[in-house]
């Protein structure tokens, strides 16, 4: 059974763009579903990150700094 030509799919770009439309779409319909976080909330937020991971990079410093120390200490008594 032949197909007929008015039967041929829409070549690769068209069908292509229709499924970006389509993404695109379905993407700003739910965006606007979300529930955006207030603005006061977001900058409160990012400072308690922005600490946390500052404290966490002394604490580590710290702990590199002691350690090579003592391996000094222990290899200076040693050698």
């Amino acid at each position: 059974m032949q197909k007929n030509i008015s039967e041929k799919k829409p070549n690769w770009v068209v069908r292509t763009w229709k499924k970006f439309t389509k993404f695109c779409s379905d993407t700003h319909g739910e965006l606007k579903k979300v529930v955006w976080t207030p603005k006061t909330e977001l900058v409160k937020s990012s400072k308690l990150v922005i600490f946390t991971v500052v404290a966490v990079c002394v604490i580590i410093a710290l702990i590199d700094l002691g350690s090579s120390w003592l391996i000094n200490l222990i290899a200076g008594l040693v050698g």
